[in-house]
């Protein structure tokens, strides 16, 4: 009967816990490109250019932009990190929005300030070579995560919109020049 008692009032704690974030993920993509160097067998860093959407620690999206990013490995982490890469790399097909949308680090990660734009997320970087831009280190948190963009549960409600329509409205607004 202890037993009993004991185990209802811990599921009723566990139940009653505040939920999380609705957004877990910190960058939600749609990609271009990506870039690894110097050595493609072995990256030291990643460049990956497309749409992306960003979460602040707060769980508020940032409108998409189009730009890119620029990843270091974590020290310690770097087979993990180049695995990832290489699961973007092969994502990266302009043209093919049903399949290289993604979601990838976390909203709750922690910070570095010095990075980041508004002090709450990593910088999308919108022209140049990036010879200028702070590296960040890759965010491992979350891992990868396709985005469904072709099924009926991409609804776009106004009090939890959906990454992958936002990306696929703002890339229907501001189509890819094919040069």
């Amino acid at each position: 009967m202890r037993f009993a008692i004991l185990f209802a009032a811990a599921a009723a704690v566990l139940l009653c816990q505040p939920a999380a974030a609705s957004y877990p993920c910190g960058i939600y993509a749609r990609i271009d490109k990506v870039e690894l160097g110097p050595d493609e067998t072995k990256p030291q860093w990643m460049k990956i250019y497309g749409d992306f959407i960003l979460v602040k620690t707060s769980g508020r999206m940032s409108e998409p932009e189009r730009g890119f990013m620029y990843f270091s490995l974590v020290e310690g982490k770097e087979d993990l990190c180049r695995l990832e890469w290489a699961d973007l790399k092969a994502m990266a097909r302009p043209g093919a929005f049903d399949k290289n949308c993604v979601a990838f680090g976390s909203a709750h990660a922690e910070r570095e300030d010095k990075l980041a734009r508004d002090g709450f997320s990593p910088n999308v970087q919108r022209g140049g070579t990036g010879t200028d831009v702070a590296v960040i280190p890759y965010p491992l948190n979350q891992g990868l995560s396709r985005l469904r963009t072709s099924t009926p549960e991409e609804s776009d409600r106004k009090e939890s919109p959906n990454p992958a329509v936002l990306l696929k409205k703002y890339l229907a607004a501001n189509p890819v020049s094919q040069k």
